[in-house]
């Protein structure tokens, strides 16, 4: 398991979370969401949709996405999630295949 109770905690903590994807020519794509929508068993983190019309097309173009959540809250504390994402419905849906600390 990848996003551990540990990471679940600074995620409950993170206000605004920055949001990498990828184009189908390899050119990064940054944005910054709200907080997490949802959390689902099996390492998925769920962002609400609003517009995100570039996002979207990357994540369908290769699915490719990182997310870094951190904190200031109790000390500083930080990771990026790497992994793959699709769209369903109004969710961005993202699975976290590997996990590095960052602070």
């Amino acid at each position: 398991m990848v996003i551990t109770q540990e990471v679940l905690d600074v995620v409950s903590k993170t206000p605004f979370i920055p949001i990498t994807t990828v184009s189908s020519h390899g050119e990064p794509h940054l944005i910054v969401v709200g907080k997490v929508a949802e959390i689902r068993e099996d390492d998925i983190l769920g962002f609400g949709i609003y517009k995100m019309e570039v996002t979207q097309q990357n994540i369908k173009d290769n699915g490719i996405m990182q997310v870094v959540i951190a904190t200031m809250e109790s000390g500083p504390k930080g990771f990026r999630l790497e992994g793959k994402a699709c769209v369903e419905e109004k969710l961005v849906l993202f699975k976290a295949e590997k996990l590095e600390k960052l602070l």
